[in-house]
């Protein structure tokens, strides 16, 4: 039956000992393992028993992972097992790691929950469905997720979504029409729902000066125009022009006054 020949403390790490059997290095073993199975030198140990040894060796190293890690930042059941997984530890044991995790409150869902609502309230420009995407990944579960997102979009202050948007709207450019779209869509990206983005629209000035419309909208004919006079001949490139800057968002009227200007009416001349 192996014995146990000598016990040293390791170089870098007083709380990790080397284990010897019958004078042959058989392991590294933490501090607690050592204690709990109260191993001293000249003790005879049989393989079940160091089988047995290995394994709380495991459980131990999965603790102490999992703590190093927790200590970075709040973590969930799904992060912290990803992060033992990676070192090679078993699901058996990850399990147990988990579940010490709960009992020492190293983990809790809803205060991570919790934590990331006021994160990102604070310092992100996010909606709610950002949010519950966030949980969702981190493998929170469904009834924490909806409870928590109900609270998010009950703290999102209206005012701050507003300005969110009226800041997207300087970043923007083109038509009114044009403009709602992109305002809309960024506040969908950014994880808003139809609901909340409709009552913010709602509330937006997407209104532009004559000037201003009349001056792009003979950039976007012209551009329009070259673009169809290079596939069509005669009124096809009219119409089709037409067709493009209705979509853009210009009146029709409009749009034939300036084809007028432009003598491109008949769809005989072009630009220069």
């Amino acid at each position: 039956m192996p014995k146990i020949t000598k016990i040293e403390v390791q170089k870098n790490n007083n709380e990790r000992f080397n284990l010897y059997l019958d004078g042959v290095f058989e392991m590294g073993v933490d501090i607690n393992t050592l204690v709990y199975f109260n191993l001293k030198k000249d003790q005879q140990v049989e393989p079940a028993e160091m089988a047995e040894i290995q394994q709380y060796e495991q459980y131990r190293q999965g603790i102490n992972r999992a703590i190093n890690y927790i200590s970075y930042r709040k973590r969930t059941d799904k992060e912290v097992a990803q992060h033992l997984a990676k070192a090679d530890i078993n699901e058996q044991t990850i399990a147990r790691v988990l579940e010490y995790c709960h009992e020492q409150k190293l983990i809790d869902h809803d205060d991570y929950a919790e934590s990331l609502k006021n994160t990102m309230l604070r310092t992100s420009d996010k909606g709610p469905e950002t949010y519950r995407q966030k949980l969702f990944q981190a493998g929170i579960e469904n009834d924490v997720i909806e409870r928590y997102v109900d609270l998010y979009e009950s703290e999102q202050p209206f005012e701050q979504i507003l300005h969110i948007a009226q800041k997207i709207i300087k970043q923007k450019k083109g038509t009114p029409m044009q403009i709602k779209s992109k305002v809309s869509q960024s506040l969908m990206q950014k994880g808003f729902t139809m609901g909340t983005i409709n009552e913010v629209m709602s509330e937006l000035n997407f209104s532009q000066s004559e000037d201003t419309l009349d001056e792009m909208l003979q950039q976007d004919l012209e551009k329009a125009y070259r673009k169809y006079d290079k596939k069509y001949e005669g009124r096809q490139v009219i119409q089709k022009t037409i067709e493009t800057l209705m979509r853009k968002g210009y009146k029709y009227d409009k749009i034939k006054i300036k084809l007028e200007e432009s003598g491109l009416e008949d769809g005989t001349e072009t630009f220069e």
